[in-house]
C-alpha cells in the first residue's frame, strides 16, 4: 500500500486460479497471496463473493505482509509481518513465479511541493475538492488525497465536481457539487464474470444499476459484458473527450 485499487493484485491471483483450474493444473500449484492490509477487501459487502473464488483455487491468505525485498533469480522474496499486538518479524517466500503490485505515489512535482500532505498527496476537501489552503487550486484523480479508490470510474465522476465548482468560482459564488467519494472496482474473479464492486465513503454501496438488473456483490457475466463492451467506448469516446452523460454531482444544500 497504497495502490490504486484492492482489485490490483486480486485480479491477477483469479485470472490464474482460473486458467490453471480450466487446464487441469490447479492440484499442482501453491497460490499464496500477499496483502499488506489486514482484509481481502475494505467493502465487507463484496467480501463473500471473492472469498467463493478464494476457496475454489484453494488459494492461502497472508494479511500484514508487506514485501521488501526481492532475489529474482534465486526466486525468493522476503515480507515484513506486522501482525496486530505482535512484533514485526521477517519472512522468506521461495516462489516460481510473482506478481507484485509496487507502492504507488503521486509524481514528485506533486509530492515534493507545498500542494501535498504529509503523505505526498495534494490536499483536498473530500467533498468539494477544492485544495484546503490555496483557494485557487482544485484537485482530483491520482494525485490528490480524498479517501476513495483512485480509479477511472473515481475521476470519471470527480469532474463534473470541479467543473461545477470552478465556474461557481469563477462567478463569485461558493462551491455548489460534491464528491460522495463513489469509486469502482470490477474484480474480475474468472473469465466471464466480475463482481463489480461500487462504492464511496464510509463503504456505502452506490450501484449504478438496481440490484434486479445488476447485483454487484455477486459474480456476473452482466458484469463482465458491461466491463468488456460498454466501457472502453465510454471511457474512450466519452469520458477522454469531455463528454459526460451519467456523472451528475450531487448539490451543495444552501445554508
Amino acid at each position: 500500500m497504497p495502490i490504486k485499487c484492492a482489485g490490483a493484485p486480486q485480479k491477477a491471483m483469479y485470472l490464474s486460479g482460473d486458467a490453471w483450474h480450466r487446464a487441469g493444473v490447479l492440484k499442482d500449484i501453491d497460490i499464496q497471496f500477499m496483502n499488506a492490509g489486514g482484509v481481502l477487501f475494505g467493502v465487507k459487502d463484496y467480501v463473500p463473493a471473492l472469498m467463493e473464488y478464494v476457496r475454489k483455487y484453494d488459494a492461502t491468505l497472508n494479511f500484514h505482509h508487506t514485501l521488501t525485498r526481492i532475489d529474482g533469480p534465486a526466486r525468493k522474496a522476503w515480507f515484513t509481518v506486522t501482525e496486530p499486538d505482535q512484533p514485526a518479524r521477517e519472512v522468506q517466500v521461495d516462489f516460481d513465479m510473482i506478481h507484485v503490485t509496487p507502492p504507488q505515489t503521486a509524481p514528485d512535482f506533486i509530492r515534493v511541493s507545498p500542494l501535498a500532505d504529509a503523505a505526498g498527496w495534494v490536499d483536498v476537501d473530500p467533498a468539494t475538492l477544492r485544495h484546503k489552503a490555496h483557494e485557487n487550486i482544485w484537485s482530483l484523480g491520482d494525485v490528490m488525497n480524498a479517501p476513495n479508490a483512485k480509479t477511472a470510474a473515481a475521476a470519471r465522476m470527480q469532474a463534473p465536481v470541479v467543473a461545477d465548482n470552478l465556474v461557481a468560482d469563477i462567478d463569485g459564488r461558493p462551491a455548489v457539487s460534491q464528491y460522495d467519494g463513489y469509486g469502482s472496482c470490477p474484480l474480475t474473479v474468472e473469465r466471464g464474470k466480475i463482481v463489480l464492486a461500487e462504492f464511496g465513503y464510509g463503504g456505502k454501496l452506490l450501484p449504478s444499476f438496481p440490484r434486479a438488473l445488476l447485483d454487484g456483490t455477486k459474480p456476473t457475466r452482466r458484469a463482465w459484458w458491461l466491463k468488456e463492451r460498454i466501457l472502453p467506448p465510454v471511457y474512450w469516446q466519452g469520458m477522454l473527450r469531455g463528454r459526460e452523460w451519467l456523472a451528475k454531482p450531487d448539490p451543495i444544500a444552501a445554508e
